[in-house]
């Protein structure tokens, strides 16, 4: 019985083998191995590694919405939680990145060394 793939499947396995995805194939072949999936198809590894930059880019992009929305808070709110409301750089803040990682159901936790916010 052959196996028939979908449209357009075949061309991005065959894409896959020529594609190198900003997340490299080691450490996604590591990951996998601690999660007990040992992959040799390299094709399998860059579409995992491609699905994980996505996931990545999806996340620093809630970041930065979650940045935009903390800037446009009022000056008062803004120095009370301890920032200066004239800086205005786009800076990644962990705080930022933790609220972005819930809205994907990623717990972040903090290190058990740092008890207390930093003042």
């Amino acid at each position: 019985m052959a196996q028939t793939l979908p449209a357009g499947l075949k061309e991005l396995l065959d894409e896959l083998e020529d594609y190198a995805p900003a997340v490299p194939d080691e450490l996604t072949q590591h990951a996998l191995r601690q999660s007990g999936y040992d992959c040799k198809d390299v094709r399998t590894v860059r579409l995992i590694s491609v699905a994980a930059q996505r996931f990545l880019a999806q996340v620093l992009e809630e970041a930065h919405n979650v940045h935009k929305l903390r800037q446009m808070a009022p000056a008062a709110k803004l120095k009370e939680a301890g920032y200066d409301p004239k800086d205005k750089r786009e800076l990644l803040t962990t705080e930022d990145l933790v609220k972005a990682c819930e809205e994907y159901g990623v717990k972040v936790a903090r290190a058990p060394y740092l008890t207390a916010k930093p003042q």
